[in-house]
């Protein structure tokens, strides 16, 4: 069996990461997302955002998960969003290939985006969920992270509003 390895992400890897971030959401958010959205979801959107990302210098951190030499996740983190000024880290997205779900990759992601993150010295580490994505947020309890009470109402994605609440786990 493949061996999964993490890496700082690279401009290179743009194609693959818009590839998986389509195949993931499609997977991961049907039933929670309207058919149509998730069918019309670009790759080359993607593409050019991810493409875009990975040009310019900033604060957020992007890592993939590689299974063999296939890139089979992503995460992206930095500082939060939310609560400024901080000592707090956000996990701003993180996502699998469906093909290689369960087999440690999201916890790797998550492993590494908190080691990064308290190296950095933040405290904590906050990332935002669907409110009715109920494998992703066993998936965060599972690794430690709680609900903080947090939510909010996301309009923009889809145009419907999303419901999305907060979890957040001490690093430090």
């Amino acid at each position: 069996m493949a061996k999964l390895t993490i890496r700082d992400a690279r401009s290179a890897d743009a194609r693959a990461i818009a590839e998986l971030h389509v195949a993931a959401w499609r997977a991961a958010y049907r039933g929670l997302m309207p058919d149509e959205y998730l069918a019309a979801l670009s790759i080359e959107q993607r593409y050019d955002r991810w493409s875009n990302a990975l040009s310019r210098p900033g604060p957020a951190k992007l890592a993939v998960v590689q299974f063999g030499e296939e890139i089979a996740g992503f995460c992206s983190f930095g500082p939060t969003r939310d609560e400024v000024p901080s000592d707090i880290a956000e996990i701003y997205s993180l996502n699998v290939h469906p093909d290689r779900w369960r087999l440690g990759a999201g916890r790797l992601l998550c492993e590494h985006a908190v080691r990064e993150a308290a190296a950095r010295e933040h405290a904590e580490m906050t990332l935002w969920v669907l409110k009715g994505n109920e494998g992703a947020r066993r998936f965060y309890e599972r690794l430690g992270y709680a609900h903080d009470g947090a939510e909010k109402t996301n309009t923009q994605t889809i145009g419907t509003p999303l419901y999305d609440v907060r979890y957040r786990k001490a690093i430090a």
